[in-house]
């Protein structure tokens, strides 16, 4: 559907031929290929009788754009889609919309609505239900200066979170050392030629997804394989693909607007009617491969300037030998004249079609903040002055909890950052006992949630009765707003769980929700989830599988091929987050997928990667770390 090949080897040949980019993608495929010329094939590619292809650089600009799309881009997108479903349900009112998507939806008029309610092939968001793809949720990084540091130095800390329910893990650990004296340790995904985090001998830098919102949705309107255009027709491209014997087609615009219909009409001509279409950024990647020279940097200003053009929208942060902490926002943010993002607008009307991307200097920057300290967890990034980059941030719950702690002392250590990162204490339950109390019994299991000390522990009653709880409250008051058929059709999607999470949570803060009380659901909620409560502890149910990825689970334990079950004291929008969940009948587990912290003023760093470095379930490096990750002991290393 997004023809991301294709349009990748377009984009390949406007490299500069002399160009860093092009250099690094020929050095890297070229390594690739040789490994693949001089070594047998995998067992996996024995057993279903596959041969690689040589790898090609546009096989790894393509991998970028997939995985900038999926789970991230496609985030925002979902998001659209979700807005529109609302409207066309007609179950709440539209000021009630624009609050819960403030200030993104201010502009909807009635005119909009029409047009939502229009749409002749609207396609479900139920294919992002996938338990395929691997979803970037959660991440949380920050860094602190010298000042309030025990060593006198910056100290970095940051457990990005990925899909943890297959083996190996996406992110592997490796070294590089240059006959130039350059010695660097990151992480990085097989497929990228990039460290996306780690740290050089003086400069440290780490990420998390910035939640930024890098794509829209067009209405468009065809007639006879024609687009309109300020009332003109132009005809649509079409591209035709033969997939399982079956003929389909994709139908886009110039400005490459994809069409979106559904499933079952993909083998047919477009009919005449109004569509929703998409649009990703189309830039070539050499904005992207700026970020490879990152290791490379020797300070944080020489590295804001490597960073802020990506088709990975991220918040960096950075720290180095002489002091010096910072933020960097990238992405590839479009310029919409008309338009924050999330509301989708008539492309017909040529002014609401995005007219290039931002700027370096449209994203946000920061230098040694006064705060002494900076922390990212998907939370909103937005400086008021500038464009509108963030539409749908994560809750503020994980990042005014590390905020918190990093208020609590001028002399933080490696080993206090070890600990912030399994910090489990839920401020959304600090929040919401209180309310309880007058409905809590003082005896029993709701006598223990009254005094529980807001910390998942596996070994914790009020714990599991906490999480049944949550998940009672956030389904009754989102279908006495929406109506059960909506909540159960939307809530699985995962993008939509923040949506329902965040009108829950606002409830809580402001007593009322759309017009209704909120005391009552709480209290029925509560007793629904006491009279149920069977007496488990929280790591009961709580627990982990993460299976290889090839064999899914499908041979015996005793090969020693999958993990767990462990329990887990990761929560719902705590530091050490966690989810685990079913969709499709397969696990998904979002949960910390790496562990750093390290201290400039020496070149130590500390990690847990959960997993091991080989793929080769014969290897005793299969799951080297699995037993550390569990346990929650890092490994020390120095460059």
């Amino acid at each position: 559907q997004f023809n991301f090949h294709e349009r990748n080897k377009a984009l390949y040949k406007t490299y500069d031929e002399s160009g860093f980019a092009k250099e690094i993608l020929l050095s890297y495929t070229a390594g690739i290929n040789n490994y693949i010329e001089n070594n047998h094939r995998p067992f996996e590619f024995v057993l279903v009788n596959y041969y690689p292809e040589p790898f090609v650089p546009t096989d790894v600009t393509t991998f970028v754009s997939f995985v900038s799309y999926v789970g991230l881009d496609e985030i925002c997108f979902a998001v659209e889609k979700t807005i529109i479903e609302f409207i066309r349900s007609k179950k709440v009112s539209h000021n009630f919309l624009q609050q819960v998507f403030q200030p993104h939806l201010n502009n909807l008029t009635v005119e909009h609505v029409h047009l939502y309610e229009s749409i002749s092939d609207l396609k479900s968001n139920d294919g992002l239900k996938s338990p395929v793809v691997p979803v970037i949720t959660n991440s949380n990084n920050w860094v602190i200066s010298g000042a309030i540091s025990s060593s006198g130095f910056p100290i970095m800390s940051s457990d990005p979170h990925l899909d943890m329910s297959k083996q190996p893990n996406t992110f592997y650990e490796s070294s590089y050392n240059s006959w130039q004296g350059d010695s660097i340790f990151g992480i990085s995904v097989p497929g990228i030629p990039i460290f996306l985090m780690g740290r050089n001998r003086e400069l440290s830098f780490s990420l998390t997804y910035g939640m930024m919102d890098m794509g829209d949705y067009f209405l468009e309107r065809i007639k006879d394989g024609k687009y309109e255009r300020d009332g003109a027709y132009l005809p649509l491209s079409v591209r035709k693909y033969n997939i399982a014997g079956e003929t389909v087609l994709f139908y886009e615009t110039a400005e490459g607007h994809i069409i979106e219909r559904n499933v079952e009409n993909y083998e047919k001509e477009i009919a005449d009617g109004l569509y929703l279409a998409l649009r990703v950024p189309d830039r070539n990647d050499e904005v992207t491969f700026r970020q490879a020279l990152l290791p490379f940097a020797k300070t944080v200003p020489e590295a804001q300037r490597l960073l802020p053009q990506s088709n990975l929208g991220s918040n960096y942060l950075l720290a180095d030998t002489r002091g010096n902490i910072g933020y960097q926002q990238t992405g590839s943010v479009p310029v919409r004249p008309t338009s924050t993002g999330l509301l989708p607008l008539p492309a017909w009307k040529t002014e609401n079609l995005w007219t290039g991307y931002l700027s370096d200097e449209e994203y946000m920057t920061k230098l040694n903040p006064p705060e002494q300290f900076i922390t990212t967890a998907n939370n909103l990034n937005q400086d008021p002055s500038k464009p509108c980059v963030n539409t749908y941030p994560a809750l503020p719950t994980r990042v005014n909890r590390i905020s918190e702690l990093l208020k609590q002392s001028t002399n933080h250590s490696v080993e206090d950052m070890m600990r912030y990162q399994g910090d489990t204490f839920s401020k959304i339950a600090d929040l919401t006992i209180p309310l309880l109390e007058p409905f809590l019994s003082h005896s029993g299991i709701e006598d223990e949630l009254r005094k529980w000390d807001r910390r998942f522990q596996v070994d914790s009653r009020p714990s599991a009765l906490w999480f049944h709880f949550w998940k009672e409250y956030t389904e009754n008051i989102n279908t006495i707003i929406f109506g059960e058929a909506i909540y159960k059709r939307l809530e699985p999607i995962v993008f939509n769980k923040y949506t329902f999470y965040k009108i829950a949570i606002a409830g809580i803060e402001t007593g009322f929700v759309d017009g209704i009380d909120v005391l009552p659901v709480l209290e029925k909620s509560l007793k629904t989830a006491s009279s149920r409560y069977d007496g488990a502890a929280y790591g009961d149910f709580r627990k982990y599988f993460s299976v290889n990825m090839f064999f899914s689970g499908k041979l015996p334990k005793i090969f020693g091929l999958d993990v767990g079950p462990h329990p887990t004291n990761s929560g719902f929008e705590v530091i050490k987050v966690g989810s685990v969940d079913t969709y499709i009948s397969a696990p998904c587990v979002f949960m910390q997928t790496w562990r750093f912290v390290t201290d400039m003023s020496t070149n130590v760093f500390y990690s847990i990667l959960p997993g091991g470095p080989s793929g080769n379930y014969l290897s005793n490096m299969y799951l080297l770390e699995i037993d550390n990750y569990v346990n929650e002991i890092y490994k020390k290393w120095e460059l």
